[in-house]
């Protein structure tokens, strides 16, 4: 029987060494500048945005939630700081690292994709909030789409916004955010072969190896 585990996402590593870093250096900095009695003006200032900068992103690398997944035996959740989602591994029908047709190769992406079996499981658990966000975030996969050739530019500004009613193959009608993301995975699935997909900075290991690990529970 597989064990529960949460993963720590590698965009969160280090944030409370930055904080602490940026707030240390800023003292010294001043006290540098008050020693160089205005003498290297700029730099000091220079010096000086840059720990204040350094003290920001570590603040924003820590209001990242603490997990980023949460496997157990029946489910596999994803946390975000403005919610989550949550899908039974039965309604999973693939998992691996996303690909694009590049040329005749075959371009590894720094995403990994899951297929999703049943959109009805899924759609309804989707906060407004959330979708806004998972729409946002997927942009880049569309524009990279285009990059490569596999859209045209008309399709991909008509899927920019996309269609605020969506019927899945179960029949059920959406409205709305909910029936945009509908879509936007729909979209996805044509373009990749698969309806999520996850940017690497959520992982705590590389891409081909977190694949494995998530295999290794949904065969079990």
């Amino acid at each position: 029987m597989q064990e529960a585990q949460h993963i720590e996402p590698i965009s969160r590593h280090n944030g409370l060494a930055l904080v602490l870093a940026g707030l240390v250096l800023m003292p010294l900095v001043l006290i540098l500048g008050y020693w160089l009695d205005g003498r290297a003006q700029l730099v000091i200032v220079f010096l000086f945005l840059a720990c204040m900068i350094m003290s920001v992103l570590g603040a924003l690398k820590l209001r990242e939630p603490r997990y980023s997944f949460s496997l157990s035996r029946e489910h596999l959740h994803f946390h975000h700081k403005i919610g989550g989602w949550s899908l039974h591994w039965t309604n999973i029908i693939r998992i691996d690292q996303a690909r694009l047709q590049s040329g005749l190769e075959l371009a590894e992406l720094p995403y990994i994709g899951i297929k999703i079996r049943d959109y009805d499981e899924f759609l309804p658990l989707m906060s407004p909030r959330l979708a806004v966000h998972l729409l946002t975030e997927q942009r880049p996969l569309l524009a990279m789409a285009l990059r490569h050739g596999a859209i045209s530019r008309h399709e991909l500004q008509e899927w920019l916004v996309e269609d605020d009613r969506y019927r899945s193959a179960g029949g059920q009608d959406y409205q709305g955010l909910t029936a945009m993301l509908g879509h936007r995975m729909s979209h996805l699935r044509d373009l990749y072969g698969y309806d999520l997909l996850i940017h690497e900075s959520s992982l705590d290991r590389d891409a081909s190896e977190f694949v494995t690990l998530l295999r290794s529970y949904l065969n079990a």
